[in-house]
């Protein structure tokens, strides 16, 4: 574990990064590559390897082809990207948050949200807006969770302020 910020990433940016996604691809390369100099760790569940099999997060499940397993599976093992299970505390975590917050209605995403909070990144990314963007969680070591497009990680400017994105 470093010092390094600590940005987590659901299932529909991987897909986002693996499909070169209009509107996506471009801030999460970024992001990649902020991972890559080492300025950045990228975290992810281990559900989300399964998460990743599909070319769209929403609407249609078209499977990508198994050929694409080794490459996708290749991502997930970078020296930058923090591969951490779903273990118990989790799990619990994830249907306390489906009861508490009206907003999160999927266990996939609940999962993801609670692994953010478990392990205190800095910011979870996501382009959910039904049910993560918006939501308003702390860490458990108290402190804010920051729930944004990957556009955001160098914060808030003129080309991503809230209504804008």
């Amino acid at each position: 574990m470093t010092d390094r910020k600590k940005v987590y990433w659901d299932a529909c940016a991987w897909l986002g990064l693996l499909n070169g996604e209009d509107g996506k691809a471009a801030d999460l390369e970024l992001v990649w590559r902020k991972a890559e100099h080492g300025e950045l760790e990228i975290w992810a569940s281990a559900f989300c390897i399964a998460e990743v099999y599909k070319a769209k997060c929403e609407d249609k499940k078209v499977g990508l082809l198994p050929e694409y397993d080794a490459a996708i599976n290749n991502m997930f093992e970078q020296d930058f990207v923090q591969v951490v299970q779903v273990d118990l505390d989790i799990a619990k975590l994830a249907k306390s948050l489906l009861r508490s917050e009206q907003k999160l209605k999927k266990p996939s995403d609940a999962i993801h949200l609670a692994t953010a909070i478990h392990w205190n990144v800095d910011q979870m990314h996501t382009y959910d807006g039904s049910d993560l963007l918006g939501l308003v969680v702390n860490r458990a070591d108290g402190s804010l969770l920051e729930i944004c497009k990957p556009s955001m990680i160098d914060g808030e400017n003129l080309f991503n302020r809230e209504g804008q994105a």
